[in-house]
């Protein structure tokens, strides 16, 4: 079936839909695949440019025919949807768990500035205690790790005490890099890191990797956390200046 085939035949929400899942069955074969998303390029309504951004949520076993298949929709959305293609991919990063490709396919169709604040708007929705949006969390702050925008930091703290352990630490590297630009941040971040030490539950992995971004942003320990000495991991110390130092 060629384009014109598709474009002769009325694009339902039961085709699309159908094409979808044909779309992101791993068992069809590649050509089956790749025929049904030509039909939603084809078909080119708003709910046809959905369906195709969900081919970034699926992750597939053969790693050379998965890329191949995300970079097709990558380019067809930008280069074929442009501007159109920007409500759907916000939309896909605010319901789905793999968000990186939907990411890096909105910053080809939107500035920095737009896209750091899609991400925020987005990584809202995805609470620190929610269990199930970990893999989320995690592509949401290596991207935001990657732009030189400080106005996340606020945005980010909350997650230093997030369910996840590996979320915590990528947190914690991004604001110990980002800090240092952000001096109008830095008591905050002092004292979120601080809170950090009081977690009964962090693990020593947590507690050590936060007094570290303590000392390397030279925090006021005093005041970060008044009585902090008695919440440090073994090989800290308060200095009498007042910060955190290794013994």
């Amino acid at each position: 079936m060629g384009l014109f085939d598709f474009l002769s035949s009325k694009p339902t929400t039961a085709k699309i839909e159908k094409a979808m899942k044909r779309m992101l069955n791993e068992h069809h074969q590649q050509q089956v695949r790749q025929e049904s998303m030509e039909e939603l390029l084809a078909y080119g309504t708003p709910l046809a440019i959905e369906a195709l951004t969900r081919r970034f949520a699926m992750n597939f076993r053969d790693t050379i025919v998965n890329e191949q298949e995300k970079r097709w929709v990558a380019d067809t959305l930008v280069e074929q949807f442009a501007e159109r293609a920007v409500e759907p991919l916000v939309t896909f990063l605010h319901k789905e768990q793999n968000v990186s490709y939907a990411i890096r396919t909105l910053s080809r169709l939107v500035d920095a500035d737009r896209l750091v604040d899609e991400m925020l708007n987005a990584l809202k929705l995805y609470a620190p205690a929610d269990h199930r949006t970990i893999q989320a969390r995690l592509q949401f702050v290596d991207a935001l790790n990657d732009h030189p925008h400080t106005h996340i930091i606020p945005a980010l703290l909350p997650y230093l005490r997030d369910h996840d352990d590996d979320v915590r630490i990528k947190v914690t590297e991004l604001l110990e890099r980002k800090a240092k630009d952000a001096p109008e941040h830095l008591p905050d971040v002092g004292r979120a890191l601080a809170d950090v030490l009081t977690d009964a539950e962090a693990s020593g992995r947590i507690l050590r990797r936060v007094a570290e971004a303590l000392i390397v942003l030279d925090i006021d320990a005093r005041d970060a956390l008044p009585d902090l000495e008695k919440h440090l991991p073994d090989g800290y110390a308060v200095s009498p200046a007042g910060r955190l130092i290794r013994r």
